[in-house]
């Protein structure tokens, strides 16, 4: 079988070749090993993404959807998770064709990460500013520190959101709040940005945030992805939820936990 890889448009990635730093680390978290995290490393430039990460990033996706990851989390090293894009790299892309190859092509890799088996999770801190919203939009969840600042910019740049991630945006917070978000590109706290439906979460400590990750995957593998697979078949109708619910029903972890249930009640 062919390696899974998203292919960057021969003249898109000659101009990626020229942006060079950074890089896009894929790898297994060390205490949770149902942890996929998804590292954007380059804290001298506030995680933005540089040619090469950005390839890195089409190069790496086959990891998405790696049968072994429950949970998938998206974080940046440093001070912010991600300022959007190197604005040099940018202007070497604003020819028209251009722009759009590269919708294309960062469009299928969030939309790889938005639709793998496993929950995904934006995991924001310090800025998150244009771009990095929409990676954080592809996840299913997304959780702040309280001290972050997001912010939809790309109006104020004269463009639109050109990654894909509006196709996620409005399911997110609603249309209304969706377009006030994107035309006023205000600078939101986390704690805003919950209001308005964005952050599902607020912390205050890195415990704190893993914690409720660990939460999420704490029923294992296959049940915790079963939660997704469940609300994905909710679309399909009754039939696929049924299929959903076989796989799940009467497995080991649904009798482990019954039997746990049925001591306490007798112990009481």
């Amino acid at each position: 079988m062919a390696r899974l890889a998203v292919r960057p448009s021969a003249a898109l990635l000659e101009v990626f070749s020229s942006w060079k730093g950074g890089a896009i680390q894929v790898q297994n978290n060390v205490k949770l090993k149902t942890r996929l995290d998804i590292i954007l490393n380059r804290p001298e430039k506030k995680n933005c993404l540089s040619g090469e990460m950005m390839k890195q990033f089409g190069q790496q996706v086959e990891k998405f959807s790696n049968e072994e990851n429950a949970v998938i989390v998206v974080s940046g090293v440093g001070k912010s998770f991600c300022s959007g894009a190197d604005l040099g790299l940018i202007k070497d892309i604003s020819d028209q064709k251009l722009g759009v190859d590269m919708f294309e092509y960062m469009s299928s890799i969030l939309s790889l990460l938005h639709f793998s088996p496993a929950i995904s999770i934006a995991k924001i801190h310090g800025h998150a500013l244009g771009g990095a919203t929409e990676i954080c939009s592809a996840t299913d969840i997304r959780i702040a520190h309280s001290t972050s600042k997001i912010a939809f910019f790309q109006s104020k740049m004269g463009i639109v959101p050109s990654w894909g991630g509006a196709e996620y945006l409005e399911k997110i917070m609603g249309r209304g709040k969706a377009l006030a978000a994107m035309g006023r590109a205000n600078v939101m706290s986390a704690e805003e940005a919950k209001k308005q439906g964005y952050v599902d979460f607020v912390f205050e400590t890195d415990e704190e945030a893993d914690s409720f990750i660990n939460q999420i995957a704490s029923s294992g593998l296959a049940v915790t992805k079963a939660q997704k697979a469940m609300l994905n078949a909710v679309k399909k109708g009754k039939e696929e939820q049924k299929t959903i619910l076989q796989q799940v029903w009467n497995g080991e972890t649904h009798r482990k936990a019954l039997q746990k249930q049925l001591d306490a009640v007798v112990k009481k």
